[in-house]
């Protein structure tokens, strides 16, 4: 009888600890275009009953601002619904001196979205989300002890699939110690499109490192250093330090 209380409590704590949504953080990043200091962008998680509202601002800085004056403001919305992160509503302003451009994905009727840009409506398929709010819902689903994870991203144009899967742990030096980190990649190897994150087990799974490699081996990289007004640098060198 005590067997069956004890695995019953720890079913009700494991089942109360997995629906909690995630924490409220600001994280900021410098962003490396090709291994150049090109900007730095600023993501800013804030939760609200059922809804988390992810906001992310990037400005080019340093020698890149001199040639290319933009700001990128991005707003996703996503809704926590039995235990899953789902899509809800996606905003994109690009800012340059020239004006001013943007788009938008939002829900719709009939278990569709609309893209503002190519003016169509697309299905609303399993684990769908944005540019931006899918790395909001990556934090959660590796909360949820996952390791291998299949979305659909919504993008500008269309809509793509990527399965990221866990790679090895691997630590990442800072200026201030070491960080441990489940590395989780994507690699398409008929495209060469390769895209990892190093997520933080110790920050809820934030991603600390992102990197994007595509078709031509253009590179770019989110580098953190600051997480809820803590200052913390990567070294740009080698990560794997074990």
């Amino acid at each position: 009888m005590r067997y069956f209380i004890t695995l019953f409590l720890y079913l009700t704590l494991q089942s109360i600890t997995l629906s909690a949504p995630l924490k409220d953080f600001t994280a900021s990043y410098d962003l490396y275009h090709n291994n150049f200091y090109v900007g730095q962008s600023t993501r800013k998680l804030v939760t609200e009953n059922k809804f988390l509202t992810f906001t992310s601002i990037s400005k080019t800085a340093g020698l890149a601002a001199l040639f290319f004056d933009v700001t990128l403001t991005e707003t996703s919305k996503l809704r926590l619904k039995n235990n899953q992160l789902q899509f809800f509503s996606y905003h994109y302003e690009e800012k340059k001196s020239d004006g001013t451009e943007g788009y938008e994905l939002r829900l719709d009727k009939n278990n569709t979205f609309y893209n503002s840009h190519t003016k169509k409506t697309y299905p609303v398929t399993k684990n769908l989300h944005d540019t931006l709010g899918f790395t909001v819902a990556i934090m959660h689903d590796m909360q949820k002890g996952k390791r291998e994870i299949k979305y659909t991203i919504a993008e500008k144009d269309n809509l793509k699939t990527y399965t990221l899967k866990f790679i090895k742990k691997e630590n990442l030096m800072t200026d201030n110690g070491v960080i441990s980190t489940l590395k989780m990649e994507h690699y398409n190897p008929q495209s060469k499109h390769r895209f990892t994150f190093w997520c933080a087990d110790n920050m809820d799974f934030l991603p600390i490192r992102i990197r994007n490699i595509n078709h031509k081996g253009d590179e770019n990289l989110f580098n953190l250093t600051k997480i809820n007004q803590k200052k913390i640098y990567l070294a740009l060198d080698e990560e794997d330090t074990d």
